[in-house]
């Protein structure tokens, strides 16, 4: 990597942990500022859970095709979670029990993904500018190196029927996911002055040995949500939430190991999904457990591509992710 890929890196990455920073302390500023205010008609406080989960799923590394074949895929690169394990911990601010017909909401979650091989890596190549079929295809084993990720949000919510509350809330989603793809195989075909022919699976491999390709992505998400809450008796309750949002932004890095290049993208907007539930088990007072479903999904970012400090292609990047998310949590209350 040359010194302008490293000055560009480093910015990149210097600006976006400062607003990540920035976001999560104006929630928890916001909740302590805000808190005094519903403290007499609210039994208030926080909940503490530790919590250990699986990410099952994948994230896409795409290049898209130049004009006026622009909406077809020239690349696609599929990066497993299959499954990523992690462990985390999640603080809430809110009511602690149904004192309250409404107030103030507001959580802080962090997940650290355990490295390990998390499946594989598929790389798809379309080379003909004209036509839609694959030519070039390879395959190597995947590992993940790291991953974080941090949801901080903030809202509010209502009580009525006596056991249902609904909630309002804004939400900044910060995920990082970073692989190693190594050993595998390619299948190439060989071009003509007609094009490439298409990519069948009985064609020679060509296999590879040690680390081939390292890959980046880092999320950055605001999106709006809302959420229903339902204690069914004194033992079980439920919480099902919904987010949904245009507001995306991607940076990302690929190292191509083998050919010495780096690739710096940066796609935007698109739509990115999130939705689930919870289910509770008050085991007493001041401790539960909880199981918890959750699907997010992001699609349709672009942008563009620069290489050594400058703009090699204008909306030609893309990326992609789509995962379940299944988890056990302890809480407990601390008033």
């Amino acid at each position: 990597m040359n010194i302008c890929d490293k000055i560009a890196y480093s910015r990149n990455v210097t600006h976006h942990v400062s607003t990540t920073k920035k976001i999560i302390g104006l929630v928890i500023l916001t909740a302590f500022f805000l808190s005094p205010a519903f403290a007499e008609a609210v039994n208030y406080g926080f909940t503490l859970s530790p919590y250990i989960g699986i990410l099952y799923g994948h994230s896409e590394e795409i290049v898209y095709k130049d004009p006026p074949y622009q909406n077809f895929y020239l690349s696609e690169l599929l990066w497993d979670l299959k499954p990523l394990v992690y462990a985390g911990l999640v603080a809430d601010y809110g009511p602690l029990d149904n004192s309250g017909t409404q107030g103030f909401i507001a959580a802080l979650s962090f997940k650290a993904g355990l490295p390990a091989r998390t499946g594989i890596l598929e790389n798809r190549d379309w080379l003909n500018p004209d036509k839609d079929f694959v030519t070039w295809y390879s395959r190597h084993d995947t590992y993940s190196r790291t991953a974080v990720l941090v949801d901080a949000s903030a809202g509010y919510f209502w009580r009525f029927a006596g056991s249902l509350a609904f909630g309002a809330y804004g939400e900044f989603s910060f995920m990082h996911f970073s692989w190693s793809g190594k050993d595998g195989y390619r299948q190439y075909t060989s071009g003509t002055p007609e094009g490439f022919p298409p990519w069948d699976s009985s064609l020679p491999k060509s296999y590879y040995t040690g680390e081939v390709i390292q890959y980046r992505q880092n999320w950055f998400v605001l999106s709006p949500g809302v959420s229903l809450n339902w204690d069914m008796n004194r033992l079980f309750s439920m919480k099902a939430f919904f987010n949904y949002s245009p507001l995306i932004y991607c940076a990302t890095r690929d190292d191509h190991l083998l050919m010495g290049t780096t690739f710096l993208d940066y796609p935007y907007f698109g739509h990115y999904l999130k939705a689930g539930g919870e289910l509770f088990l008050s085991a007493s007072t001041n401790t539960s457990l909880s199981l918890f479903l959750s699907y997010n999904y992001i699609t349709g970012p672009r942008g563009d591509t620069f290489q050594g400090g400058r703009r090699v292609a204008e909306d030609g990047a893309g990326a992609a992710h789509s995962s379940l998310d299944l988890g056990l949590a302890v809480k407990f209350r601390l008033k």
